[in-house]
C-alpha cells in the first residue's frame, strides 16, 4: 500500500523503500531522507559561541592589549618629552632676548641685602615662571623673573596658568631640591633653570670669577648649556636633589631636555650626555663646580669629568 502525499514530497512504500515524487519514483538513502527532514533553526536565532571559543578569543584580545600598551605608553612619554623640549627651546631663546636687550649680559636673579653684595641663590629656578609656593630664602616675598620680560609674563606674578611655558608636563618633583613631592613647577614656580654656573658665577655662594659673563664670551655655544630642565643637572652630578632617579622623562635611563647658547633644545638620553655646563674653555671639565671654595660639593659621576 502506497501512502500519496503532497506532489513533490515523498512516498512512502509499504516495504520500507523510500522514493523521490516526480515523473520516476527514485530510490533516496536513509541519510538523505533525515537531511531533508531535519529542521531547520527558528528564524532570528543564531547558533552560540562555546565556552572554548570564547576563551580563545579573550587570550587573543589580551595578547593583543598586552603588545600595544607599552608602544602607546612610550607614544605619550615622547609626546611628553617633545612639549618640554619645545619649552626649553623658547625659554633659552627669550633669555638670548634678555642678553641682547642688556649689553650682553646673561640675567642675574639674586636675594640679595640692601648692600647688593651678600646674596643667596637657588638652582637657577628663579629666572622665568610664576610665584611658586615657595619665597625667597630671605623670605623677603617672590622672586622677580627677569626673563618673564621676554616672554611676555608679569615679572612678578602669581598666576600659574600664564607661565605654564615654564611648566614640564613630565615634572613630577624633586624631594631632593623641594622637600616635596609636589612638582617642581608647583614649589619654585619653574620645571626649569637657567643654568646657574653660567649667570650667578660672580656672586656669593656660587663665586668663582669676578665679572659678569658677555654672551660673546662663551666658546662652543652649540655645547654650553643656556637652559635645561631640572633633572638635567643629573646627566652629569650625582646628587638626590637632582631627581634623575628614576627621573621625569624615562624609568630606565637618564634623561633630560637641555637648550644651548646657541638657541637649539636637545633630548639627552645618557649620563655624562652633557658636561659642558661651563663656559670658559680652560675649565676643568665639571669637577671644577667641587674646586669652588664657596660652593656647595657638587659630586660628578665617574667618567664624566
Amino acid at each position: 500500500m502506497i501512502e500519496s502525499l503532497q506532489s513533490n514530497c515523498l512516498r512512502t512504500v509499504t516495504r520500507g523503500r523510500r522514493f523521490a515524487c516526480g515523473t520516476r519514483l527514485k530510490p533516496v538513502s536513509a541519510r538523505d531522507f533525515e537531511r531533508l527532514h531535519r529542521r531547520s533553526p527558528p528564524e532570528g536565532r543564531r547558533r552560540g559561541f562555546t565556552l572554548l571559543e570564547l576563551l580563545t578569543v579573550i587570550s587573543i584580545i589580551s595578547l593583543l592589549m598586552a603588545m600595544l600598551l607599552p608602544a602607546l605608553s612610550g607614544a605619550r612619554r615622547r609626546s611628553r618629552a617633545t612639549k618640554c623640549q619645545a619649552n626649553v627651546r623658547e625659554l633659552a631663546i627669550a633669555t638670548k632676548q634678555y642678553a641682547q636687550r642688556n649689553d650682553d649680559r646673561f640675567p642675574v636673579a639674586g636675594d640679595c641685602d640692601p648692600s647688593g653684595i651678600n646674596c643667596r641663590f637657588w638652582n637657577g629656578h628663579q629666572y622665568f615662571g610664576w610665584n611658586g609656593e615657595r619665597n625667597r630664602p630671605s623670605g623677603r616675598g617672590p622672586w622677580f623673573r627677569p626673563v618673564n620680560t621676554d616672554l611676555g609674563i608679569e615679572n612678578v606674578t602669581p598666576n600659574a596658568e600664564a607661565a605654564k611655558i615654564a611648566r614640564c608636563p613630565d615634572d613630577t618633583g624633586a624631594v631632593g631640591e623641594t622637600g616635596t613631592n609636589r612638582p617642581v613647577f608647583q614649589v619654585l614656580g619653574s620645571s626649569y633653570v637657567v643654568n646657574p654656573i653660567l649667570a650667578q658665577g660672580r656672586f656669593a655662594d656660587w663665586k668663582y670669577r669676578s665679572a659678569d659673563i658677555n654672551e660673546s664670551d662663551v666658546v662652543q655655544v652649540s655645547r654650553k648649556v643656556l637652559v635645561a630642565d631640572h633633572v638635567a643637572f643629573g646627566l652629569t652630578y650625582d646628587a638626590a636633589w637632582t631627581a634623575i632617579s628614576p627621573g621625569w622623562h624615562d624609568l630606565t635611563k637618564p634623561a633630560a631636555v637641555v637648550g644651548f647658547v646657541d638657541g637649539h633644545a636637545e633630548y639627552v638620553q645618557s649620563r655624562c650626555g652633557i658636561r659642558e655646563w661651563q663656559w670658559y674653555p680652560d675649565a676643568p671639565g665639571p669637577k671644577f663646580v667641587m674646586e669652588l671654595s664657596q660652593k656647595v660639593n657638587w659630586q660628578v659621576y665617574p667618567g664624566c669629568d
